[in-house]
């Protein structure tokens, strides 16, 4: 016999709402669904186990104890069975996207060319509900880089755990915290740079290629948005927002491109870049103290863990904050620097901390 354990990460909605497996085997009803098994939920987690025959397989599906509650895919379909060749002792995670009866909004996928980019990047772009229902109304924006970890775990493909983005925009808007808003999560290509990065680091980094790609995003990005979606354009109605590198893109778009976005949301900021800079010696940091004023309409969130490779993170935002003072912003109104406790430089920390900063930037 071996021992199958189920670790489920439910929706950021009413994550303590009961969780179900119901599938091929018999401690798991034989899909029975009022014979599902429960799981128990500690916090972060729906947890459960079964045990079964060595050689066998089983299928199954995640609910929340019947099939009109079953769990969908980012894009709202119902997927196939999951299914498992038991062999040994295993450990079967899954992030459930959405419910069935609780799916809303709509995701799209499209590809944009870039002049500047000499290149096509995939776009992943959330239409919250009242994009169709309501046809006069223009919609806030939300920019996102690494826009495969935004919307759909399945292909988060390093952690299976995506930030989101989506259901936090749903949720919070149901909730008066922001209103109904378009989410865009941009793509970045697979493979290598000639300088051995991962693509995606050589295009964030400022130190490579982040120049270009923060041109791309203000000279064809947002452009391409308003001409082609019914959004507010204006400043104040653009988000801009990252982690890792992604942040640190975000901020140095603040600084180089000013008028663009009024939001910055920026997790995990690696301030230390590629190169690895001490917080004395980070280019950003530098070029921020070199900042002979800074526009007080903007709003800024920062934040990073105390696990890992956060915790190397303090020294940076130390320095940040005494900057981010001297040019005459206040903590809690144009900027907030929060430490996570046990928080860390992963996709599952992101996703518990993406509302957080939601909200401060609509406060």
């Amino acid at each position: 016999m071996s021992k199958i354990r189920f670790r489920i990460i439910p929706p950021v909605d009413r994550p303590e709402a009961k969780v179900f497996i119901t599938g091929s085997h018999r401690d798991l009803g034989s899909w029975d669904s009022a014979k599902a098994m429960p799981l128990e939920f500690d916090g972060v987690f729906h947890n459960g186990s079964i045990e079964a025959d060595t050689g066998s397989h089983v299928e199954y599906k995640i609910t929340r104890g019947s099939w009109e509650s079953e769990a969908v895919e980012a894009f709202g379909h119902v997927p196939a069975n999951s299914r498992h060749e038991i062999w040994l002792d295993a450990t079967l995670q899954h992030t459930v996207a959405d419910w069935k009866d609780r799916y809303c909004g709509r995701l799209t996928r499209e590809r944009l060319h870039s002049r500047i980019l000499a290149g096509e990047r995939e776009l992943l772009i959330w239409l919250p509900p009242g994009y169709g229902a309501q046809t006069e109304t223009r919609f806030p924006v939300i920019f996102l880089h690494d826009g495969s970890n935004v919307f759909d775990p399945l292909g988060s493909v390093v952690s299976g755990v995506d930030w989101a983005a989506d259901e936090w925009a749903a949720l919070l808007a149901r909730r008066s915290v922001i209103p109904e808003t378009i989410v865009v999560g941009v793509c970045h290509p697979e493979g290598y740079s000639d300088d051995n990065l991962t693509m995606r680091d050589f295009e964030l980094s400022p130190e490579f290629g982040g120049a270009a790609y923060a041109q791309f995003l203000v000279s064809e990005l947002v452009p391409h948005m308003d001409q082609h979606y019914r959004t507010i354009a204006k400043r104040s109605a653009r988000t801009l927002g990252g982690a890792g590198l992604g942040a640190l893109n975000a901020f140095r778009t603040a600084l180089a491109h000013p008028g663009v976005f009024r939001n910055f949301l920026c997790l995990s900021t690696s301030f230390e870049d590629m190169s690895q800079s001490l917080p004395r010696d980070s280019a950003l940091l530098q070029a921020l103290e070199a900042e002979p004023a800074l526009d007080k309409e903007i709003r800024m969130y920062f934040d990073h863990g105390d696990q890992g490779l956060d915790e190397c993170y303090r020294g940076y935002h130390d320095l940040l904050g005494e900057h981010l003072r001297a040019k005459g912003w206040k903590d809690g109104k144009e900027f907030t620097i929060r430490e996570i406790p046990g928080g860390s430089h992963s996709e599952i920390s992101w996703r518990a901390r993406f509302g957080e900063a939601l909200k401060f930037l609509a406060s």
